[in-house]
């Protein structure tokens, strides 16, 4: 009899609603007030000095990073992403961006190497390129049938950037582009292609210290609004240390109750940490159209650290309820006006996005190799195989707001 098997070992990219990335964020950096920011596809005004912890952002369902180094640091960067492919157990390709100047960019292709044995049907692509100052390195995984086309999209990519010394951008000169931390994507997003972008940072009321956190996601369809409010309080939730299962209490509407999409709605949350109940302030302005420029947007703000007194929670209860409906306490949030420049078009084909796949094991991590599977998207059968030696079933193209499950059959 063989042994009982293990249906779901192996994941090699999300496939839910969730916007969250692995990536180590970048360096913390110190502002001042009166300052106007390009985040994302977002403008963004405040008053009050922000002090950013870090960002972390996705373009083309791959993740962008940003570094501030020097030319010497970045060639350190490089060797040592070539030197981690290279015992032998994964086959990696250098190339030159051809599209900047030369030794300006490199693109790195490796067999995703998340275990071993090595899966042969995808691949990590990274590139990396560094302009004034600062390096930027785009990496995502691919079915490795979409190698090529994953390839030219990181080029277009890092070719497209433009570089800015400060945190973000400032809004009044960026173009129409997706801002990141040090600089903006100026490409035109493909059809259906995938975009999110997360800030966390810091700020002083009163001498008191709170933590905000800003996300935005592209949606390709308005049905998502409310799923994606779920996903971001249950993002907050571990990013805040709340405790495990306590959940989000609403205390009070602050705005939005009117229905009326377009100003967004604000609430006061209450969740349970460590130090006891902390009050958390939610802004949210749902996607209103399927195009980039109008995404689903999240705004937190919650005591740093340690209880609040009542005094402090009195003062923060105040302070967000004394600000125009249409804004947050904090920031001024608007979609970034086209300043008439089109971005580079990008010419339509058979994109890739995440990847999904399983690697089915039998208890003492042995490969089941040669079983009966099949898959389903959105409870829509689509794949009907046999797993190969490893115990890897065929790898898909899936996307963020797509269910898929395995089911392996005895037969």
């Amino acid at each position: 009899m063989r042994a009982p098997l293990l249906a779901v070992m192996a994941l090699l990219a999300a496939c839910s609603t969730t916007n969250t990335t692995n990536t180590p964020l970048p360096p913390s950096a110190d502002t001042t007030g009166n300052t106007s920011y390009c985040i994302g596809r977002l403008a963004v005004t405040t008053d009050v000095p922000l002090h950013f912890l870090g960002s972390s952002a996705q373009f083309y369902w791959g993740d962008i990073d940003s570094y501030r180094e020097d030319a010497a640091s970045y060639a350190q960067r490089l060797l040592t992403a070539q030197a981690s492919a290279s015992d032998g157990k994964v086959r990696q390709l250098v190339k030159p961006v051809e599209t900047l100047a030369q030794d300006d960019g490199r693109v790195i292709v490796a067999h995703a190497e998340d275990a071993l044995p090595l899966d042969p049907n995808v691949v990590q692509v990274t590139g990396f390129a560094h302009r004034d100052g600062t390096t930027f390195r785009f990496q995502k995984t691919a079915i490795s049938r979409l190698q090529d086309i994953t390839e030219r999209r990181t080029k277009d990519i890092l070719a497209s950037i433009t570089s800015s010394a400060p945190p973000f951008p400032p809004a009044a000169q960026s173009q129409q582009g997706f801002c990141i931390m040090h600089g903006t994507v100026n490409l035109a997003p493909g059809h259906d292609w995938h975009e999110a972008s997360r800030v966390e940072g810091e700020f002083t009321l009163q001498e008191a210290r709170y933590r905000f956190s800003l996300r935005s996601r592209y949606l390709r369809s308005l049905s998502l609004n409310e799923q994606e409010v779920t996903n971001q309080r249950d993002l907050l939730l571990a990013l805040a240390g709340a405790v495990p299962g306590s959940g989000l209490a609403q205390i009070s509407e602050l705005s939005g109750a009117d229905g009326n999409p377009s100003q967004g709605s604000a609430s006061l949350l209450e969740m349970t940490t460590a130090d006891g109940k902390q009050q958390v302030y939610e802004w949210h302005m749902p996607a209103v159209s399927t195009v980039p420029n109008t995404p689903a947007t999240f705004l937190y703000i919650w005591p740093a650290s340690g209880q609040a007194s009542a005094r402090d929670q009195a003062n923060f209860m105040r302070w967000v309820v004394a600000h125009p409906q249409q804004t947050t306490p904090l920031l001024q949030i608007k979609p970034m006006a086209s300043n008439g420049e089109p971005q580079q078009a990008t010419p339509a084909a058979e994109e890739s996005r995440l990847v999904y796949r399983m690697q089915l094991h039998y208890h003492g991590d042995q490969a089941a190799g040669g079983r009966h599977y099949v898959i389903y998207k959105d409870g829509q059968k689509v794949d009907d195989g046999r797993s190969d030696a490893n115990g890897f079933t065929k790898a898909h193209n899936a996307d963020y707001d797509q269910v898929w499950t395995t089911k392996v059959l005895n037969k």
